[in-house]
């Protein structure tokens, strides 16, 4: 799992700056930023798929924009967690953790599509949404 992440991220951020701080990133923040952005990622997928849309029947709640406002509020935790876990972890403050923190959020978003497409199929309100 670390060189899955450690290549998710360093494909959109780069290296981490400075080069001292490189094995923080590697070993500690990248696979447990990444592993917890998967579980809060599929969390608000399940969320939206099956409390709001098929337990709850929201029938207001599964149209698309409302799916992609669920999709900019996982990006948003997403990047607010990066930014705070690495401040956590004392890395240093540069740059680096903004541009960080924004792949997360991107990621997440890429995985929270992947996820609705997997989970979207049960959904009795949203099996459609978002296309």
């Amino acid at each position: 799992m670390k060189s899955l992440f450690r290549s998710l991220y360093e494909l959109i951020a780069g290296n981490p700056q400075p080069p001292a701080d490189t094995p923080l990133y590697r070993d500690i923040i990248f696979p447990d930023v990444g592993g917890v952005t998967l579980l809060i990622t599929l969390g608000l997928v399940l969320v939206y798929y099956y409390g709001l849309n098929h337990f709850l029947r929201i029938h207001w709640f599964s149209l698309w924009y409302h799916w992609l406002l669920v999709l900019m509020l996982n990006a948003v935790i997403a990047y607010i967690y990066a930014t705070y876990y690495c401040n956590l972890n004392e890395a240093t403050p540069d740059s680096y953790i903004y541009w960080f923190g924004t792949a997360n959020a991107l990621w997440s978003a890429v995985f929270f599509l992947a996820f609705s497409f997997a989970v979207k199929w049960k959904s009795s309100m949203a099996s459609r949404t978002p296309f």
